[in-house]
């Protein structure tokens, strides 16, 4: 009897050491929980048989919680790299990728879109790796936008991009620039003796270099 009980003490350690994790509340930690509570109270009132089964029990529900947490945090991550790698394929769109390099726009595409089906199937880990191989392949548009880097640049190449044409008023409103498209008259002021046409400031060209004023006393250096 007293190797039974010491048995059954072993049971529950291990189930209150896989409880004190940190896991989310779902169904299975519940479970493993009241479990926990029925096998501690039958082993006060002296039925070891009902305080072992329900010492097991808790031990599978508290195995299936884990489970069930690794899964969720694995969709996590794996939805934030997706959605990672959409914004630099947006990116990608914005400078005119395809055109410029069709083979690594291509290939970044291709692998996104398999990223999306193994997402969809809950392949996780290769929906992770495939997002990850996205913004590695695209990793130089980040520099190009500024992008986390709260950089101001000082100067702007005007860019061909045929879907998305490169304006003053969609200038003004990337963050590297300004973050406010309404802002666009600065750049015109600071430019427009350049202009082919002065007086028109809608007529820029691919490959113009437009200044960009510094406001409130910002500090601006580099070129996109």
């Amino acid at each position: 009897m007293k190797k039974t009980a010491f048995f059954l003490f072993l049971f529950i350690a291990c189930a209150v050491g896989i409880f004190a994790q940190n896991l989310q509340d779902n169904e299975f930690y519940k479970k493993s929980l009241e479990f926990t509570r029925l096998s501690e109270q039958a082993l006060e009132q002296g039925d070891y048989d009902a305080a072992r089964d329900y010492a097991l029990k808790a031990q599978e529900n508290a195995a299936l919680s884990k489970n069930y947490i690794d899964e969720m945090v694995a969709a996590y991550r794996a939805r934030t790299a997706l959605n990672a790698a959409r914004a630099r394929i947006g990116l990608a769109d914005r400078y005119n990728l395809k055109a410029r390099d069709a083979q690594l726009y291509a290939s970044a595409t291709a692998l996104y879109k398999q990223a999306e089906t193994e997402f969809a199937a809950k392949d996780y880990a290769k929906s992770l790796a495939d997002a990850q191989q996205v913004l590695e392949l695209l990793k130089e548009f980040d520099a190009m936008a500024g992008v986390g880097t709260g950089a101001k640049v000082a100067t702007y190449k005007v860019k061909l991009n045929l879907a998305q044409r490169d304006c003053l008023w969609r200038i003004a409103g990337f963050d590297f620039i300004y973050g406010d498209p309404t802002k666009w008259r600065h750049i015109y002021e600071a430019n427009k003796s350049s202009f082919a046409d002065p007086d028109n400031p809608r007529l820029i060209h691919p490959g113009q270099v437009l200044t960009i004023p510094s406001l409130a006393g910002e500090t601006r250096s580099g070129e996109r």
